[in-house]
């Protein structure tokens, strides 16, 4: 003889089974939607390829003391901006001029790096061929530059780990928005990748 709670018990697996369905199709077009849009800002962060961004150098290096845009940074709404600040920032390096370079960094970067210290690092160094390959959103308001540049410099005042008298350099940039406009903030840990130049 049948159990009275078989009808009940069938009632409820009917019902249950659409809502399990329902369930995973959520759940894969949750993922779906996850992937792309974790997707898209790993795409934003990945830096855009050498090649695609020219100039190259001209003449001896350092190069042009210009910094340039890549076509991918030229679409960003600050690149006009950000371009003008690092054209400060390299040429007060160049020109030996540290209180122009006081003006393009945060205060404190400036206070990490009084007047002695400053001239002890850039004393010898001459910065050339500045391409700013992406401009990204960073948090509270920040951006993050990556850019590529190539130094001279007495290859005892390169880094200790890459004594050389040219490297080229990838580095990522903060860009921080203050009441007296856009200035290069702090460093960030392990942001700055040189290796030496091709030997002619």
């Amino acid at each position: 003889m049948p159990s009275k709670s078989a009808p009940s018990e069938r009632g409820l697996l009917l019902w249950a089974l659409p809502v399990t369905a329902v369930a995973l199709v959520g759940a894969v077009v949750a993922g779906l939607f996850a992937r792309n849009v974790y997707g898209d800002v790993a795409q934003r962060v990945e830096p855009t390829p050498e090649s695609s961004a020219a100039p190259t150098p001209e003449g001896e290096p350092p190069g042009t003391g210009r910094v340039a845009l890549s076509e991918g940074a030229r679409r960003h709404p600050d690149a006009e901006a950000v371009q003008q600040l690092l054209q400060e920032h390299f040429d007060a390096i160049n020109e030996n001029k540290y209180y122009q370079w006081r003006n393009t960094v945060v205060r404190a970067k400036r206070i990490n790096q009084p007047f002695e210290q400053w001239q002890q690092e850039y004393r010898s160094t001459d910065d050339g061929t500045v391409v700013i390959r992406r401009l990204v959103p960073g948090p509270e308001a920040t951006m993050r530059v990556i850019m590529t540049f190539v130094s001279t410099q007495d290859p005892a005042d390169a880094p200790k780990s890459l004594p050389a008298k040219c490297l080229r350099w990838r580095v990522v940039y903060r860009i921080v928005p203050t009441a007296e406009g856009l200035r290069l903030g702090q460093g960030l840990p392990d942001s700055s990748l040189p290796r030496r130049c091709a030997e002619n």
